[in-house]
């Protein structure tokens, strides 16, 4: 608790500025270390006065006014704060900022379009199996305030790291991998120059002695980015994928990522292969569902750019079926559409904005495909009945979830549920 106190003064005025998993945290947080702080909650959603929490609550359309009435501003991911005088700008913080600013030195970072779960669970997996003190948190869905009374000092902390998180912060982790960037989020950032710039706070603050590893893609970004070229002349890429359980070239590198950081903290390479026994890759990430109705079934739903769409097709070949599209967030799919016109894969189902996009861009390339505009994931099933020669179906939306679903979760268990579902009509006769 110490690294704080300076900060949760008694009779400081704290505002805590969305109130999802992350603002839920700060709140217990305050609450159980530091209750001599005045805290308020700020959030967009009226529905949480029906909380009837014993602190001042600031909800609806103006949420953001009570910001000039608190000392500190607790931000939480996503909340757009841009405009603000310079006064009140001053007063922002985040859980991530401030528990980079006093845990820095021991946490490794990673962050990147697309990976960033996987990575972090591969590097706090080997870490764990080569008997390692490790913690695991951030963006994963494991708020870092919940772990702070679990730190003495000596772990090595995972923290995954996304764009929300890295906005606001003045302190990088000591080790940091920057695994890929992509346009993304620009229905947040604006541009993807912004996004990026966020992005790049996870070195921009590192000092003498502390290292950054970049993946390919990312590797031009910074000089003094450390690679994984030498690393995939020494292992097998097969045995490697084989022992993790995970598919393609893309977290062929995500494995060479987290064993070039275990290196570099001091674990011999030649441990690092057996370590990777009993990973469990994470689901909605190329997540084999099964065979219904004669249909081998993929979840890939945390694909929400078009790169990591390719990719999945990439990994899995046999794929003659796609579910394409969602919330529109303004991406260019122009690569993904000339990726896929190049494919074997035969039926496009294509949904919401994002999938119009894609269907105009087919059709000014007079594409042969069988272009399937529906209207949610269950028309997709019902068509799915008509075409025998489906063999293969993947998820890998290339969109975002939030026209539809709360998040590409929801949206990845609505897509496993029909699948199973599907398989009992067909075996039922239906």
């Amino acid at each position: 608790m110490l690294p704080f106190r300076k900060i949760f003064t008694k009779g400081k005025s704290v505002l805590i500025l969305g109130f999802g998993k992350e603002g839920r945290s700060s709140y217990a947080f305050l609450r159980k270390y530091f209750p001599g702080c005045r805290v308020g909650i700020a959030d967009r959603n009226k529905a949480l006065a029906e909380e009837n929490l014993p602190v001042p609550m600031y909800l609806g359309r103006d949420y953001l006014q009570a910001v000039q009435e608190y000392d500190l501003i607790m931000k939480s991911p996503g909340v757009k704060l841009w405009g603000l005088p310079g006064h009140v700008q001053k007063k922002v913080t985040s859980q991530t900022d401030l528990f980079l600013r006093a845990y820095g030195k021991q946490t490794i970072g990673i962050t990147g379009t697309k990976g960033k779960s996987t990575t972090a669970s591969l590097i706090y997996h080997l870490l764990k199996n080569t008997g390692k003190s490790t913690l695991l948190m951030g963006n994963i869905g494991l708020p870092a305030f919940d772990f702070v009374e679990n730190l003495n000092g000596n772990e090595l902390i995972v923290y995954e790291l996304s764009a929300h998180q890295l906005e606001i912060v003045h302190r990088s982790p000591h080790i940091a991998v920057l695994l890929n960037l992509f346009p993304e989020h620009l229905d947040y950032f604006g541009t993807f120059e912004k996004y990026k710039q966020a992005k790049m706070n996870i070195f921009r603050f590192q000092k003498p002695g502390d290292s950054i590893f970049c993946g390919e893609q990312a590797a031009g970004i910074f000089s003094r980015c450390k690679s994984v070229q030498d690393l995939k002349k020494i292992f097998h890429p097969g045995d490697l994928l084989l022992r993790s359980g995970l598919k393609g070239e893309h977290n062929l590198n995500n494995i060479l990522l987290a064993f070039a950081v275990l290196q570099q903290i001091g674990v011999p390479l030649a441990k690092l292969p057996l370590a990777l026994a009993g990973f469990a890759p994470l689901p909605h990430r190329l997540e084999y569902v099964g065979n219904y109705g004669g249909i081998d079934f993929y979840n890939d739903s945390i694909s929400t750019v078009p790169q990591s769409t390719m990719a999945a097709v990439k990994s899995i070949p046999q794929v003659n079926t796609i579910v394409l599209g969602g919330f529109d967030r303004g991406l260019d799919y122009t690569g993904l559409v000339d990726f896929l016109e190049n494919t074997d894969i035969k039926y496009l189902f294509l949904m919401g904005k994002a999938g119009e996009q894609m269907q105009h861009l087919f059709q000014l390339r007079n594409s042969r495909k069988n272009l399937i505009s529906v209207k949610d994931l269950q028309e997709v099933f019902s068509y799915l009945k008509r075409f025998p020669d489906v063999s293969c179906c993947l998820l890998s939306p290339a969109a975002a979830s939030y026209d539809q679903f709360h998040n590409f979760e929801h949206r990845g268990d609505i897509f496993k549920k029909l699948a199973t579902d599907f398989g009992m009509e067909i075996k039922n006769g239906a």
